[in-house]
């Protein structure tokens, strides 16, 4: 009986980035941006990084951003009791939201509990 040669895929099909200076990392850091088109200054990347500081509610810790798509801010959050909070707060989310990023067309808020 013949043996079936095991062949393996590269789990990295980019090719790898290395620091220019091994003590600072910023360089390594813009090129990872850069490779995934992430730009620390958009509004909306803006809302997931400070979530907690621009809301101010008591959610620190148990609701996070995990994205905004079609003015639909999308959160994940902690249990069912904070997805309530989120949702009997939303207006006051949405207007917080706003009131800091008044460019951004926020719709509504969609909540979702990751299951384990």
């Amino acid at each position: 009986m013949a043996e079936k040669k095991k062949t393996y895929r590269k789990k990295d099909m980019y090719p790898r980035l290395a620091p220019e200076d091994p003590v600072s990392g910023e360089v390594f850091f813009d090129q990872v941006l850069e490779r995934h088109n992430i730009d620390l200054g958009d509004p909306v990347n803006q809302i997931a990084m400070h979530f907690d500081s621009i809301v101010d509610l008591p959610f620190e810790g148990h609701v996070r951003c995990t994205g905004f798509r079609n003015g639909i801010l999308h959160l994940a959050c902690d249990n069912k009791s904070w997805e309530q909070l989120v949702r009997l707060n939303s207006s006051e989310i949405k207007k917080k939201i706003r009131g800091v990023f008044p460019e951004i067309e926020l719709k509504k808020i969609f909540t979702s509990v990751p299951t384990t």
